[in-house]
């Protein structure tokens, strides 16, 4: 209790300091016992506010030691000063335990050097907040949202931080990110075959053009189209006909394997193959396999006029230092050297380098 006045008559004005370090002010009235010469009774008028200052400083405690949320202060060199029930029952350090640690004790993540420019960012910012790990007593990585605060209390700077524990966010948000990924998987493959569908193929047929232009490597596309389609379904049902394009591109995912190579579903009964950095010879070579592979299945077909057993014909284009080469263009040549694999008699793999439209020949029907 501090009285930093006179005694006026036999009234004083003091200033109590309350238990929350805040103050208020009482007023003493001091009366001299007749009786016993020297001797004085005080009455003290204010014990309603320093109750309510010791209220105030109860709910205080009770907030920080009940609070959900993590409440840790470091001094500027990164020792711990003082932490919360929730930070001990976290990591399962006492709170005398953490007293003997520094921060980079429990954050795997930090260092001295870490802890100066964490400080440093604090000092100039008031008020920083990171994402980190901290690890329990048992060596369980646990990882945790800080809000760093610069406080100042009887003339010392402390890293007064709100530390929350974000294990579920982080769960939650891998759950969404997986669920992204799937939908956009499922938004770029065909559902009856499970390769590619024809978005996929156009994206990565873009993609690969661009990186012709600037690479100048050689660009091959290969187009499939399963011979007598039509007739297969009349004469075995669609159920057949989708089994028998589930078997195709099996055969596509098998032979063209290489990474950045893409094997899709074009449309109806014809897929397509992006070969990137692959000349015309080699193309060629996988188009083979691709027919030989199908014929392998050995899928009957009594309506088929080539063979008695389902068969492709496939068109193969390579391009070869072009700056900016049209998709449209490109995709029609490919469909060229297809019909031309058609027109020569079905079960054949034909194939060419890119040429102008003018310089191509007349197409018959498939």
């Amino acid at each position: 209790m501090q009285a930093p006045g006179r005694i006026h008559g036999a009234i004083i004005d003091a200033v109590c300091i309350c238990a929350d370090s805040s103050t208020c002010r009482v007023e003493l009235t001091v009366r001299c016992r007749a009786e016993t010469p020297g001797v004085f009774s005080i009455a003290i008028n204010g014990f309603a506010a320093m109750a309510e200052c010791r209220h105030r400083a109860m709910l205080t405690q009770v907030s920080v030691d009940k609070v959900s949320d993590m409440i840790i202060w470091l001094d500027a060199d990164g020792r711990y000063v003082f932490v919360n029930r929730a930070a001990t029952r976290m990591f399962g350090y006492s709170a005398a335990e953490f007293g003997r640690k520094s921060v980079w004790d429990v954050d795997p993540l930090f260092n001295e050097d870490i802890w100066c420019d964490h400080w440093q960012d604090l000092v100039k910012q008031g008020v920083v907040r990171i994402e980190t790990v901290n690890r329990t007593k048992d060596g369980v990585d646990v990882p945790v949202e800080v809000t760093a605060n610069l406080v100042e209390y009887k003339g010392k700077f402390y890293n007064c931080s709100i530390v929350r524990d974000i294990t579920e966010r982080r769960r939650l948000e891998a759950e969404w990110r997986f669920l992204n990924e799937k939908a956009l998987h499922l938004s770029l493959t065909d559902a009856l075959t499970g390769i590619g569908n024809r978005r996929r193929f156009d994206a990565s047929l873009d993609a690969e053009l661009k990186n012709h232009s600037r690479s100048r490597a050689p660009l091959s596309l290969i187009l499939c189209d399963v011979d007598a389609f039509k007739a297969f379904n009349d004469r075995y049902g669609h159920v057949a006909g989708d089994d028998c394009l589930r078997q195709i591109a099996g055969v596509l995912s098998r032979t063209v394997q290489r990474s950045g190579d893409l094997a899709a579903r074009f449309g109806g009964e014809e897929f397509a193959c992006i070969l990137p950095a692959t000349e015309l010879e080699g193309a060629m070579r996988v188009a083979e396999g691709i027919r030989t592979g199908i014929m392998t299945l050995a899928i009957p077909h009594e309506e088929s006029p080539s063979a008695e057993m389902v068969t492709a014909s496939l068109g193969v284009l390579t391009i070869r230092h072009l700056d900016n080469p049209p998709r449209p263009e490109i995709l029609a040549a490919a469909d060229a050297y297809l019909y031309k694999a058609k027109n020569k008699g079905r079960n054949r793999v034909v194939g060419g380098e890119f040429m102008r439209p003018e310089s191509r020949h007349g197409q018959a029907g498939r």
